[in-house]
């Protein structure tokens, strides 16, 4: 049995992720990643740049009517990259 004040290691590490911010920049690094499985391959296509600002997600698109179709899709794809990550990692897209 552990004393109240002992944790595990896994504990531990992710107490130290979060109170140092590490955990946010680890999920932002892991949607930049899974970019494609996210948006699909036709979106990924056109994706010059994404990026994080903060909370801010900013996608470069290389076409126009992309561009205009991500924008309505907006607020689901805030939904499901935060379900996805299992926190509140984006907050806003811009899209350029």
């Amino acid at each position: 049995m552990r004393k109240s004040n002992q944790q595990s290691i896994g504990e531990a590490l992710q107490q130290f992720l979060k109170e140092n911010h590490i955990d946010k920049k680890l999920h932002q690094a892991d949607i930049i990643g899974k970019w494609e499985i996210l948006v699909g391959k036709l979106f990924a296509k056109h994706t010059k740049q994404v990026y994080f600002m903060g909370t801010k997600l900013v996608i470069e698109l290389d076409s126009p009517a992309l561009r205009n179709e991500m924008n309505m899709l907006r607020t689901n794809l805030i939904a499901k990259i935060n379900e996805m990550a299992d926190d509140k990692v984006v907050t806003e897209i811009i899209l350029k």
